[in-house]
């Protein structure tokens, strides 16, 4: 789902600009564009990220804020203030603009209450003979606008928000589904948001109106009074569900979910019999909500397996072996182990090297309490690693990049994390013997060659071989482990004899 989910995304681009409306609409939609920013920096999309927000700034309009028609939205310009929150700190040149739309949604406000602006009624959030949209959703706007406040040190701008959120915690119904104008898209909006400010309590009971309504298959109803679904509602549900740790709830949505994309990655908007929300149309804002759930789903996985992975491995393993070879002595360098599970290879590296500054970084949090201390623990993806350019001497990669939505973008930033002269090791299962055994429906194999380039095109010198497994000690072809080393200083003639002599490289294939 994820790779085509991705690939949309990139077919409705418009070229320097930002992410179109629909299939059928194909203008640009700047709240939906300045949202989808987060969104393409987890998946290591930077570029495109870049792109969307410099669009934004030249659409911003002359008061600070954004919308669609021309006119100002609380609710449009609070998502491109999200957008430009996760990018202010690679692009300063956003914090002008982002200040401008932090004081143009403050300006607009309730002084007294923190109530953001609605349109007038009978405008762009009227739902028919359902009434209008719940204002509750301004509620999405609160959590970058704090964040916003936090980075550009205004202390006024947290103020706001804690007065905003009480207004609507007071005022607001927020935890009813069965109300006409329940939209699950909408309504999973408040639930969202209501995570992220701390209200998972509310939240709680939000999503156990919503789950009162979920079929066995996992589909929750568009609205309390219908059978067709909302895609981006559905996906919504199921994230949201995530974040607050109800596993079967969300993973059988997902699966539901999944049924419901088309062969193009998109998303109709509405799916069954009368359904009316965009239901011929592929909506950007259904991709994006898809994506972001999907990641939470692999997190989920791991967070509720955590028990049958090992907690320890062997150095006569040999991917360990393996590990301890290429690399060499450690001692006084740095070293990450990226999507290292439970640390197993992290502790093997740390007990051999005492003096060496080990990080082990993964999605799950679950797998990061195995990780022994000593060793740094980083909670976060392979897309999107909270390190600097050129921070690590040696980074391993060991059955995790498998488990990574975007493998190019995922070899990009490991390479863009080793230092000048720095090795990567990356060890993962072949392509050519998939079926071998049982896996995810996310998970992704590769070939030999296939990394080999994406290593290459990264500024690697990179080989490959094939390497045992748990006791396998001769090779089966299951598992492949490729090197890399970054600016090569010597000559190819010696770094072949010093892998050679390690036995790392014997019968492999050299780019």
């Amino acid at each position: 789902m994820l790779e085509r989910a991705i690939g949309w995304i990139k077919d409705n681009t418009i070229p320097g600009k930002g992410i179109v409306i629909t299939s059928k609409r194909e203008v640009c939609y700047p709240e939906v564009t300045g949202y989808y920013i987060p969104t393409l920096l987890s998946l290591g999309e930077d570029k495109l990220a870049h792109q969307y927000a410099r669009w934004l700034v030249s659409v911003q309009q002359a008061d600070g804020s954004f919308g669609l028609d021309g006119k100002g939205y609380a609710f449009d310009t609070g998502q491109v203030v999200r957008g430009f929150v996760a990018l202010v700190e690679q692009m300063p040149e956003l914090e002008s603009p982002l200040r401008r739309a932090c004081n143009w949604l403050i300006e607009i406000a309730d002084a007294q209450t923190g109530r953001l602006q609605v349109p007038s009624a009978g405008g762009v959030w009227k739902l028919g003979s359902r009434g209008e949209v719940n204002e509750g959703i301004n509620l999405y706007v609160l959590k970058p606008l704090r964040q916003a406040g936090e980075l550009l040190n205004e202390p006024g701008y947290i103020q706001f928000v804690d007065k905003s959120l009480n207004y609507y915690l007071e005022n607001v119904t927020l935890t009813d589904f069965s109300a006409a104008n329940a939209l699950t898209h909408f309504y999973a909006y408040i639930q969202e948001a209501l995570v992220e400010l701390g209200c998972g309590d509310v939240a709680c009971a939000g999503m156990a109106s919503a789950g009162r309504y979920q079929d066995s298959d996992g589909a929750v109803p568009a609205y309390s009074d219908v059978t067709w679904v909302c895609s981006t509602g559905q996906a919504q549900l199921a994230q949201v569900w995530y974040r607050l740790g109800e596993n079967e709830r969300a993973d059988a949505a997902m699966r539901f979910l999944e049924v419901l994309q088309n062969p193009s990655g998109g998303f109709f908007g509405s799916y069954g019999r009368q359904a009316d929300y965009f239901p011929d149309e592929e909506i950007s804002w259904a991709v994006k909500y898809a994506i972001e759930a999907a990641q939470l789903q692999i997190a989920s996985h791991f967070n509720q397996t955590v028990n049958i992975y090992q907690n320890e491995i062997s150095e006569s393993d040999p991917r360990v072996e393996g590990v301890l070879n290429y690399l060499g002595d450690l001692n006084g360098k740095r070293v990450l182990d990226a999507g290292c599970g439970k640390g197993r290879y992290a502790a093997v590296i740390k007990q051999r090297y005492p003096q060496a500054d080990v990080t082990a970084l993964d999605i799950s949090e679950e797998m990061l309490r195995y990780v022994p201390d000593g060793i740094n623990k980083v909670q976060g993806g392979i897309l999107d690693m909270p390190f600097g350019d050129g921070q690590f001497d040696a980074v391993i990669c060991i059955e995790a990049l498998e488990h990574v939505v975007n493998i190019e973008n995922g070899v990009k930033e490991l390479s863009r994390v080793l230092a000048g002269g720095g090795k990567l090791m990356i060890i993962d299962k072949n392509k050519e013997k998939l079926g071998q055994l049982k896996m995810p429906s996310w998970e992704k194999w590769f070939g030999r060659e296939e990394l080999l380039d994406m290593m290459l095109s990264n500024g690697l010198r990179a080989q490959a071989q094939f390497i045992g497994h748990d006791k396998v000690t001769e090779p089966d072809g299951l598992f492949i482990a490729w090197i890399g080393q970054k600016e090569y200083t010597i000559s190819t003639r010696d770094v072949c004899s010093d892998l050679k002599r390690n036995n790392i490289l014997a019968g492999t294939n050299e780019k």
